[in-house]
């Protein structure tokens, strides 16, 4: 028998994926495939952060309101705007950089939460009911900081891996 010489692999850095699988995933929650390429120029290929600087179309917040539990009361909040001029936004108006990075973030939450949690109707349970491990308050209610944001992920991380239930 000739003996196999175990050699490292080299690895082409060319053909590893650098960036971010879920920006792709929760771009795709929010919009048509479709969409993604024709209207927002963003496909898997693309910067996502260029495409957030250039503002998320409205039609994400109606997609978000459709596919959610939240309100739009809880929306704007998020989003850090009236709910009064949230619904002034016309079909073809794009958010605020800001405004388009909450939307994005606030996405990334829930669409982890549907892998983690396992459907919508669970998340968006989650998301509503006061949590100990957040100092009694709701996750939604966190989601319009950056802090926020961060605790309510650590908090998923933790569920993910079994360390808190």
């Amino acid at each position: 028998m000739a003996e196999v010489a175990n050699h490292p692999k080299k690895i082409n850095i060319a053909d590893l994926e650098i960036g971010s699988p879920d920006a792709w995933y929760v771009f795709s929650f929010l919009f048509p495939h479709e969409y993604l390429k024709a209207h927002l120029k963003c496909d898997m290929d693309s910067n996502i952060i260029d495409c957030i600087r250039g503002g998320i179309p409205r039609l994400a917040i109606d997609s978000i309101l459709e596919k959610t539990n939240v309100s739009r009361a809880q929306l704007s909040n998020i989003l850090h705007i009236s709910t009064r001029q949230l619904n002034r936004y016309g079909q073809d108006d794009r958010l605020s950089p800001e405004q388009s990075n909450f939307l994005y973030e606030f996405t990334r939450v829930y669409t982890r939460g549907l892998d983690i949690l396992g459907d919508a109707a669970t998340i968006d349970k989650w998301l509503m009911r006061p949590n100990m491990a957040l100092g009694d308050k709701q996750p939604l209610e966190l989601l319009d900081t950056s802090e926020g944001l961060r605790m309510v992920n650590d908090l998923l991380s933790q569920i993910e891996y079994g360390f808190y239930s």
